[in-house]
């Protein structure tokens, strides 16, 4: 990780993977969820380190030491969320210090609940940042707004002091004239898998 992070050029672009969340709707932890022959973390870890974002992190909270014992977190970036409890803005927050020494000009923010996301999006994400430098990027599809979302490091202080109870929403409405939305031919940015009737449409589909 050290020889990593050494040849990383400033500018680069962080993934954040938001895996701390209890998963009360589903009634079992999201990120060790079957998908194919991996997993929803695994699967989305697998992409994004495919991808040219860098580094990776994955912020774990409820049940942080089975999913490490479940899923290969080595080539990642492992914060833990003792405040998981206070929702997603805490997982954020708590990803975005796990940035305070990396000299990034951004970061995309994934909720583990959208394990369809591909190394293709994540890049062509990034590339559109580089060629326009807008502070907040959105993949859409259909007409719908999907994830990962790019926010520009100089967003990073509004999104810390965001409310608890919107979360970065807040910040991309405060922004809403400066957001790039990029169509997206894959429906997998908008595959949001919440519940088990969810979760049995996606892996019989």
């Amino acid at each position: 990780m050290a020889r990593d992070r050494e040849s990383r050029q400033p500018g680069t672009v962080a993934a954040l993977i938001l895996a701390a969340g209890e998963s009360r709707r589903m009634g079992s932890p999201k990120p060790l969820l079957p998908l194919g022959d991996t997993s929803f973390l695994a699967g989305l870890l697998q992409q994004f380190l495919a991808s040219r974002a860098r580094p990776v992190l994955v912020v774990l909270g409820h049940q942080a030491e089975r999913i490490r014992k479940e899923v290969s977190l080595e080539k990642a970036v492992v914060v833990v969320n003792a405040e998981y409890r206070r929702g997603m803005l805490s997982s954020i927050r708590a990803g975005l210090r796990g940035l305070e020494s990396e000299p990034v000009s951004g970061a995309l923010f994934c909720p583990v609940d959208h394990p369809c996301v591909s190394a293709a999006v994540v890049d062509l994400l990034i590339s559109r940042f580089e060629e326009t430098r807008s502070p907040i990027i959105v993949p859409v599809h259909g007409g719908q707004r999907g994830h990962p979302v790019l926010f520009a490091s100089s967003l990073f202080q509004e999104i810390r002091e965001a409310p608890d109870s919107v979360g970065a929403r807040q910040v991309v409405w405060d922004h809403a004239d400066q957001v790039l939305e990029i169509p997206i031919e894959d429906p997998g940015i908008i595959t949001d898998i919440d519940t088990p009737e969810q979760y049995q449409r996606l892996i019989g589909s």
